[in-house]
C-alpha cells in the first residue's frame, strides 16, 4: 500500500497542499517546529482512520479560514490497483468518506484499504498502559482476521448490555441473557487474538534483537480473567462483586499484553531511548506479519525521528524501516539530522513552512 498522490484542503494550518511522494523508501518532511510537518502525518491517519491521533474535536482540525477540511488521495493497492479515496468534514460534523468513486459508510473500509502504523512520543504508552496494549494487538487482529471485527462489535454490544443489567437497568432474566452473549463472543474474540499472538511473538522477538539486542526478553498473553478457569465460571463467582460495581470485571476487555525483561517489566528496566526503540521494534514487527501474510505493506509515519535517540539508534532504526521495502513518512526539524542515515535507500525530501509544502531536490 502507498500513497501515490495526496491533496490536502484546510487540514489545521495547512491551507492548499499537493504532494507526489516516493512510493517505496523515505519522504523527509522537515521544517521549524509549527511549520505543518505534524499536521502532514496526521492528515495521511486520518485518510487511512477517519480519525486523528491528536484531537477528536473536529473543530480544532479545521483550517480557521475554512468550514471544512478535503483529504483526497489516488492509493497503489496491494493488487497494483491505483484506487482514489477521499475523506471531508464539516465544522456541522457532517463527514463523507468516498472509495473508487462511491459513498462508503464506514471508517473500517477506509483502514481495511490503507493500514498505518504510527511511531510517535506517544507510543511509549505501550509499554505503560494497558489500553494502548490492546489497540495495538487488535490493530494486528483486525487485518489478520476476517471475523475480528464482527466478533468485536458483538461483544462490546453484549457487555454494554450486561453492564446496563448490572445496574438495575435491565431485567435478572435480561441479565441472564446478555452475560451468556458476553461468554459466547468473548471466548471466540479471545480465540482471535491468542491466534494473532502466537504468529506475532517470534517476529516480535527477533525484530527487537534486531534492533536491540535484549537478553532474557519474556512476553505473554493475558486474557483479562484467571486462564485456569472458564469465563462462564469467572462471571459466576463474580456476579455480586460485579452487581455492586455496576460493571463486568473479568473478560476479553480487560485483555493485556505482558513484557518483561529478566522479568522485571520492560519500561522499569530500560533508559528513555531503549524504550522508544523497543516500541519502534513492535510496530515494525506488526507490519512485517501485516505485510509476509497478507502482501498489504503499511505506511509508515514516523514523528520527529532524531528526539531521544542518538546516532547509532538512528540508523539501526531506519536500517529496519528500509528493509520494509514499504512507503515511510519521517518528520524532522533540521534536515541535516538525518544525513548520513538514508544512504542509498529511494528517498524525497519536502520542505514544510507555514503550512506550505516544497519538493526539495
Amino acid at each position: 500500500m502507498a500513497l501515490l498522490r495526496l491533496d490536502i484542503a484546510d487540514f489545521r494550518n495547512l491551507g492548499s497542499v499537493k504532494l507526489e511522494p516516493v512510493a517505496q523508501g523515505f519522504n523527509i518532511l522537515y521544517g521549524n517546529n509549527g511549520s505543518g510537518k505534524t499536521s502532514l502525518l496526521e492528515a495521511i491517519y486520518f485518510l487511512s482512520l477517519g480519525r486523528s491521533f491528536r484531537s477528536s474535536t473536529i473543530a480544532r482540525i479545521i483550517n480557521k479560514t475554512a468550514n471544512k477540511f478535503h483529504l483526497f488521495a489516488h492509493i497503489l493497492a496491494d493488487s497494483n490497483q491505483h484506487i482514489p479515496i477521499g475523506v471531508e468534514r464539516h465544522q456541522t460534523g457532517e463527514a463523507k468518506i468516498r472509495i473508487s468513486g462511491k459513498d462508503v459508510r464506514t471508517t473500517a473500509e477506509l483502514a481495511n484499504l490503507t493500514p498505518v502504523q504510527l511511531i510517535n512520543s506517544h507510543c511509549f504508552n505501550l509499554l505503560e498502559a494497558p489500553s494502548f496494549r490492546r489497540k495495538y494487538l487488535d490493530w494486528g487482529a483486525f487485518y489478520l482476521s476476517n471475523d475480528f471485527l464482527r466478533i468485536w462489535r458483538q461483544y462490546e454490544c453484549a457487555l454494554k448490555q450486561r453492564n446496563a443489567a448490572l445496574r438495575g437497568q435491565l431485567t435478572k432474566q435480561e441479565l441472564s441473557v446478555w452475560t451468556q452473549e458476553v461468554i459466547e463472543n468473548g471466548i471466540q474474540l479471545d480465540r482471535v487474538r491468542r491466534e494473532y499472538v502466537e504468529v506475532l511473538l517470534p517476529l516480535l522477538a527477533k525484530t527487537v534483537n534486531d534492533i536491540l539486542p535484549i537478553k532474557d526478553l519474556e512476553m505473554s498473553y493475558l486474557p483479562g480473567w484467571d486462564s485456569n478457569i472458564s469465563l462462564s465460571e469467572v462471571l459466576a463467582y463474580t456476579i455480586d462483586k460485579d452487581r455492586q460495581l455496576g460493571y463486568t470485571q473479568n473478560g476479553p476487555h480487560r485483555f493485556d499484553f505482558k513484557i518483561n525483561v529478566n522479568k522485571i517489566p520492560a519500561k522499569d528496566i530500560l533508559s528513555r531511548g531503549q524504550q522508544k526503540l523497543f516500541v519502534c521494534a513492535m510496530i515494525v514487527a506488526q507490519g512485517a506479519l501485516l505485510s509476509s501474510l497478507t502482501n498489504k505493506k503499511p505506511i509508515y509515519l514516523v514523528d520527529d525521528l532524531p528526539s531521544e535517540l542518538d546516532i547509532t539508534s538512528r540508523t539501526n532504526l531506519m536500517s529496519l524501516l528500509s528493509k520494509q521495502e514499504a512507503q515511510i513518512f519521517v518528520t524532522a526539524v533540521e534536515r541535516e539530522t538525518l544525513d548520513g542515515l538514508l544512504g542509498s535507500h529511494s528517498m524525497k525530501m519536502f520542505h514544510v513552512e507555514h503550512g506550505d509544502v516544497k519538493e526539495m531536490n
